[in-house]
């Protein structure tokens, strides 16, 4: 696929302060770094020798990090418990330029803190500190006043479903009905166990492939069975495109109404951790989109971007320049 450098040059420049609504379940991704010796003599498990810890935005904090990331300007509505780490992402989203201040507090949840215990580049393990019982009425409530307050002048709305307790059908529906008045595009990162008529008239969604052969109930196996899953969904959604993106096999976007899919192939050099990947794609296509970049290239500045992001360890941001670098490394391998 080709683009000039003159061109992607203009479409980042173009992501300069656009806003985007961001809405989902928001938490920390703690890392634990260290090194193992040896096996503790209590059980047959490693010991980690402990060298450092840091903690990073995580879910849909990570979204709208990454939309900061690349020139643009997050609203972000989502729910936390009245806790230390409620306290710690508040600061974290301070400290990245991101205004904290549409979170909800629910007492009777705690704040999403997903830990991963590394050694040398080896994750062991991971610990998750969540709830996933549905919101209250009450709270309910609340982040729908968020969002209609918050999504007022977004260019372009990132629902991010995890699947946690905070979206349902009627949240998804209201931020859907706030695109189409606004007449912005509406992105869906999808989970599996979310119908797909619960998504009916987003713009766009972005599944990977295990999370496109759930909603849709289709296998995929060849180029095939990918269009048949990919007309299943764009059919229940009346979407205009789907991003289904394929690993090491890069991406394949769907138009609604067109029959071959556009194939973009993966730009990762190196690849050391995928966690958040899928973060910084939905980002790099809301910040396009919301640009009036056409399909084709937002799914190349996309997968540039993720092709960065999978050479970093632990959930990360990428930025425009890495994009102008990245883009410059494939140029010269013939690759763009």
């Amino acid at each position: 696929m080709k683009m000039k450098e003159a061109k992607l040059v203009e479409y980042l420049h173009g992501f300069h302060q656009t806003k985007v609504g961001v809405l989902g379940d928001v938490g920390i991704d703690r890392y634990t770094w260290g090194s193992v010796e040896r096996i503790s003599p209590e059980a047959p498990v490693p010991i980690v020798r402990v060298d450092r810890e840091t903690l990073k935005l995580g879910l849909a904090a990570n979204v709208a990090e990454n939309v900061t990331a690349l020139g643009g300007q997050p609203e972000i509505v989502g729910v936390i418990g009245e806790d230390s780490d409620a306290r710690d992402l508040r600061a974290m989203l301070k400290e990245s330029h991101i205004n904290p201040a549409r979170l909800v507090v629910d007492k009777t949840r705690r704040t999403i803190l997903k830990e991963r215990i590394v050694a040398e580049t080896q994750q062991l393990l991971r610990v998750d500190f969540e709830d996933l019982h549905p919101m209250n009425a009450r709270v309910r409530s609340l982040v729908k006043t968020q969002v209609t307050q918050a999504f007022k002048e977004v260019d372009a709305i990132i629902i991010e479903d995890y699947a946690k307790g905070l979206l349902d059908r009627d949240l998804i529906a209201h931020v859907i009905s706030i695109g189409k008045k606004r007449g912005v595009p509406v992105l869906v990162d999808p989970h599996m166990k979310t119908k797909l008529e619960v998504y009916k008239g987003v713009t766009l969604l972005t599944p990977n492939k295990k999370e496109a052969e759930a909603i849709s109930g289709i296998r995929i196996v060849d180029s095939k069975s990918l269009n048949q899953c990919a007309s299943a969904i764009l059919k229940a959604t009346d979407a205009a495109y789907v991003v289904i993106t394929l690993g090491k096999d890069g991406m394949a976007i769907f138009r609604n109404g067109v029959a071959a899919p556009i194939l973009i192939p993966t730009f990762a050099q190196e690849v050391y951790d995928v966690s958040g990947a899928g973060d910084t794609v939905i980002a790099a296509l809301a910040l396009s989109l919301a640009s009036q970049v056409p399909i084709a290239d937002a799914g190349l500045i996309s997968n540039l971007a993720a092709g960065v992001e999978v050479g970093k360890r632990g959930t990360a941001t990428v930025s425009r320049d890495e994009i102008l670098q990245a883009y410059a490394r494939i140029r010269i391998t013939g690759r763009a």
